[in-house]
């Protein structure tokens, strides 16, 4: 470029317009914007901006945010544990307010806001510089450009100075004065690719739609003849989605002839023997007679869908569109009330309705609610200097209400004793096979949550500092009605049908469907009673940190934050916890405020508090040697997760003494059965069957990282780097009361604590260590084409999958934690992704075919990007169910794993070698470790299309996108059947969706 100023817009899809002006000095050196997504340092005009971010929950991300960005970014708006705090993809009030920012004809800057920045290279405006520090491996802590603003218009005689507003002001007050945008979007099955067919037969499309409409509008405060303020701004938001969600599950349900008895055609996976629990001998030609069917059997039989395609196994599929919708309205106010002082006021609420299907067709009706209010007043300090203060108030109501309920009492009808006889929970209890889809409703619930939050955050800037600091009270309130299992669960195994030998079940004998037709259950749970709780609870939280620029090659950030995450107590104290001796050797209930007989007395939350949450961080940024684009970045952190915390208390709550809980095994002493399951009193005197460590403490990460990126000729780059990650404290969920190894049928009388039943224990002594190294090549956007390849080699291993939460995986031997260690259930050992961006080289801004035809027209001014993602398929687990997993006595709780044959995994025509497991022998636990079947590689292509077209000016646009996931419609399985001893072994289970279609349709003015 030749010297002088320059007026430069920069137009990139997905990202708005940003208009700025240049000053080019002669000899100059190349200048080069960057476009980052990071709320930018001030606005076109020298203003101060100030983004609303998005406010996830303790320990969780945002929904579109990536899990890898809340281990490598640093500090955001002084909360990083809670990961990063993004913007919603369509916040049309940020929209709004960003417009007004960039409007040139705005009144004076802020008072105080920060200046722009020392001009690099000859040219005027902000630069991401070589050497900047950008976080952990994030987004730039720098905007975009702060271009030199236009001379202002010449004021006519007498008229008045506009006053200070946040986001702009109009100096013109004839111009139009508001902005907007309608939009809407459209999914349709007529687009949708058809389901993939993992099972073999044809899968069938349900017809489904989904749309969503919206309007969003803003600008100074006027209402005709009595408001016209230029210090006050409204913006105002509508959005509806009306929906029918598609929903697809395939499963393996009885034939017609084992509904009747007839078992001579039953594999599971191999044939089996069917034994008469009363003589011990098999059943004559393997047919259970008519007589012996039980009228409770019966009953619940009728409940379970016929098959619906051909074959043993994955013979029923469901297909059904489910409604969901929603409506959103939210108002935000801005008000400068002087020249230091601006108040933000914010209301939102949303209303959602819909239905979830179960796998029998059985569909529960949903609803909920919110609403959220905030206040934020920011004040000025001088200089560079600003305070802000903000409060919000947030409520969420949100209900469930089963198939069953308030209709026919099902457990009544067949004469089932010990069910729940409150009218929300009357219905069928859930049945759980072996071999067969699972019969299962949700619970009643209302629940009524409530949060305050206050914080104040101070921003101190200066040369080579930038100081911010902050603190944050936070108060939460969880208010719920349910029963969690009101109406009761059994487990079929097959073991009241197998033939035992030395006390144990013969291999190839028994089956889980005659169990049932027999109405002998191996297990039997219910909990009920005291189903209004009203949790409590607060979080207080600090930081400090200091962005220093002590050379221009060199910059570091560092800081600590320091978090205390009280445990929730239960307003009325109806929550109980178990007093565990040393060693397991005996436990005793408590409720708060007591003392137990072993460890004394108990706090009101029943865990003690954890007051030492320090968390440490700095990251360096270092560019070597000075005409080189070469830059090194370090950088550490530490992160709690004090979700957990919210997790827990809800399993202390509906245990004895303020409701009935029983967990109840089958056994020679004691039968079981479908009509007096739950009305069996355990034998035990101590029936609590959720327990949490008294000492339990919030589990952390430890991240570290160390990139190197280096800008190359020909608008090429690289970056390489390594990262680590060390879980620390995680949760582990055991069954430390279980029974030595022997025979199922006297377990109850072996356990190790004789007056206990089977408990579930939480304990935070779970541990995970993860590295990956990466390589990115960078294609920086030239000449309208731009795109990045990333390649990731990493592994992960540990004894719980989920940070902070193991709830799901419960220990295989609780007196060997140790065997529990293995590859992460998210193991991905590679990832290559390829993004890009194009411009088409025709219409008025291309650099190509730029005449003025109507098929220059036609093609011109169009976008189109797109992702390709491939990667390692995540590890499976080989298990063991049914009645030749009880090695240790508890039923089919727990995580039973295979034995390893020795043969290898892969080699075999299916997805995995049969033959590489089995069932271990009687009595003893599977030697198979934690997640060794290695999961089916991933591909997955997307696609997306827009173009913006001018409507009468600049301001007033039309935008269309049209977005295509699994564009090119690969087929990829996500599960496989992975239980040795199940009719679904091996099989695929399930698989990701195919292609779809949506189209976007905005409106700017």
């Amino acid at each position: 470029m030749e010297p002088g100023e320059w007026d430069i817009e920069v137009r990139h899809w997905g990202f708005e317009s940003a208009l700025g002006r240049i000053a080019v000095a002669p000899g100059a050196l190349p200048a080069e914007w960057r476009l980052s997504v990071a709320p930018p340092s001030a606005s076109a005009a020298g203003e101060v901006k100030l983004p609303t971010p998005h406010r996830a929950e303790p320990g969780l991300l945002p929904p579109d945010a990536d899990p890898a960005d809340a281990s490598e970014s640093f500090l955001v708006a002084g909360s990083l544990s809670r990961g990063l705090e993004i913007e919603p993809k369509d916040d049309e009030l940020g929209k709004l307010r960003t417009d007004w920012v960039k409007d040139v004809d705005k009144g004076p800057p802020l008072p105080g806001a920060p200046k722009p920045e020392k001009q690099l290279a000859g040219v005027q405006g902000r630069f991401e510089a070589p050497g900047e520090f950008a976080g952990f491996g994030g987004p730039a802590s720098g905007g975009p450009a702060t271009p030199k603003p236009k001379p202002e218009p010449k004021k006519k005689e007498g008229k008045k100075e506009p006053g200070v507003a946040v986001f702009g002001n109009r100096v013109n007050r004839r111009r139009d004065k508001l902005h907007g945008s309608a939009f809407a979007s459209q999914r349709n099955s007529a687009l949708d690719a058809r389901p993939y067919a993992f099972t073999g037969q044809p899968a069938a499309k349900p017809s489904y739609a989904q749309t969503r409409t919206g309007l969003a509008v803003g600008g100074p405060l006027y209402i005709p003849k009595l408001v016209d303020s230029e210090r006050t701004f409204v913006f105002l938001s509508y959005s509806a989605t009306r929906s029918r969600n598609p929903y697809h599950a395939t499963a393996t349900l009885p034939s017609v002839a084992e509904r009747r008895g007839d078992f001579s055609d039953s594999h599971a996976p191999e044939a089996v023997l069917v034994f008469d629990p009363s003589s011990h001998l098999p059943f004559p030609a393997q047919r259970i007679s008519a007589s012996r069917i039980g009228f409770a059997a019966r009953g619940l039989a009728a409940l379970i869908p016929l098959p619906n395609l051909a074959g043993r196994a994955q013979n029923y599929v469901i297909d059904a569109s489910l409604p969901q919708n929603s409506d959103e309205i939210s108002a935000r106010v801005n008000h400068s009330v002087s020249a230091r002082d601006h108040v933000d006021v914010s209301w939102a609420a949303q209303f959602r309705r819909g239905e979830n299907a179960q796998l029998y067709g059985f569909r529960d009706t949903s609803d909920g609610s919110g609403l959220s209010a905030g206040a934020s007043w920011l004040h000025s300090l001088g200089g560079m200097s600003i305070n802000i203060l903000r409060s919000t108030d947030s409520r969420s109501r949100n209900g469930v209400t089963p198939f069953f309920a308030f209709g026919r009492d099902v457990a009544r009808d067949l004469g089932l004793r010990g069910p729940s006889s409150d009218p929300v929970n009357f219905g069928p209890p859930n049945l759980n096979f072996t071999n067969f889809g699972a019969l299962a409703d949700a619970s009643a619930m209302l629940r009524r949550d409530r949060t305050l939050s206050v914080s104040d955050a101070f921003k101190w800037h200066r040369e080579e500092h930038k100081v911010d600091a902050g603190i944050e009270f936070r108060r939460t309130q969880l208010n719920s009605r349910t029963d969690q299992n009101a109406r009761g669960s059994f487990v079929f195994s097959g073991l009241a049908t197998s033939r035992i030998d030395d006390g144990q079940p013969a291999a190839g004998t028994g089956f889980d469907f005659a169990d049932f037709l027999l109405g002998l259950p191996q297990s039997s749970s219910i909990r009920f009673g005291s189903a209004d709780t009203d949790f409590r609870g607060s979080v207080w939280s600090a930081f400090l940190q200091d962005d220093w620029k002590g050379h221009p090659r060199l910059s570091l950030k560092y800081g600590l934050r320091y978090e205390y995450f009280q445990p929730l107590w239960e307003k009325y104290d109806r929550i109980a916890n178990l007093d565990i001796a040393p060693g397991f050797t005996a436990v005793a209930a408590v409720t708060p405020g007591l003392a137990g007989p072993f460890t004394g007395r108990f706090p009101r939350a029943l865990v003690e508090p954890d007051r030492n949450n320090f968390s440490p961080r700095a990251g360096l940024a270092w560019r070597p040697f000075e005409e080189s684009r070469l830059t090194v970045r370090l950088g550490y952190g530490v992160f709690f997760d004090g979700s957990i915390f919210q997790r827990f208390p809800a399993q202390l709550a509906a245990q004895p003494p303020f409701a009935k809980t029983a967990a109840v095994n089958t056994s020679a002493a004691h039968v079981l059965t479908l009509e007096d399951g739950f009305a069996a009193a355990p034998a035990q005197t101590i029936s609590n069957t959720f327990a949490v460590d008294r000492n339990y403490r919030a589990g952390y990460a430890q991240t570290w990282n160390l990139s190197v990126k280096h800008d190359l000729a020909g608008h090429m780059g690289y970056e390489a780097g390594y990262l680590g990650t060390k879980g620390t404290r995680l949760n582990v969920q055991r069954m430390p009361n279980r029974s030595a190894p022997g025979s199922p049928l006297t377990a109850e009388d072996r356990r190790r604590i004789g007056n206990a039943v089977g408990f579930a224990f939480d304990s935070s002594e779970g541990n995970s260590i993860f590295h990956a190294v990466q390589l990115k090549l960078i294609r920086h956007f030239h000449r309208g084409l731009g795109a990045e390849a990333l390649y990731t080699l990493s592994k992960s291993i540990d004894n719980v999958s989920t940070f902070g939460g193991g709830g799901v995986i419960v220990a295989q031997d609780d007196r060997n934690l140790r065997l529990e260690r293995g590859l992460s259930g998210f193991d991905q050992r590679h990832r290559v992704g390829i993004s890009w961006l194009w411009n088409v080289p025709a219409g008025d801004t291309a650099t190509l075919l730029r005449a003025d035809t109507w098929w220059s027209r036609l093609l011109g001014n169009w976008t189109a990007g797109g992702t390709l993602f491939r990667s390692s398929g995540a590890p499976l687990t080989a298990r063991v169910l049914g009645n030749r997993s009880d090695a240790g006595g508890t039923g089919a709780v727990g995580a039973g794993r295979a034995d390893a044959t020795g043969e290898p995994v892969h080699g075999s025509a299916a997805f995995f070698n049969q033959s590489a497991f089995r069932v271990p022998p009687a009595g003893r636990f599977g030697n198979a470790a934690r997640n060794t079947i290695p999961g089916r590689a991933q591909l997955a292509a997307n696609l997306a299309v827009a173009r913006s077209f001018r409507l009468f000016d600049d301001r007033r646009k039309l935008e269309f996108r049209a977005e295509s996931t699994n564009f090119a419609n690969h087929p990829a399985i996500t599960a496989f059947g992975t239980v040795v001893n199940s009719a679904e072994y091996s099989l695929a289970t399930g698989a990701q969706p195919m292609r779809t279609v949506v189209l976007h349709l905005r409106v700017r003015f």
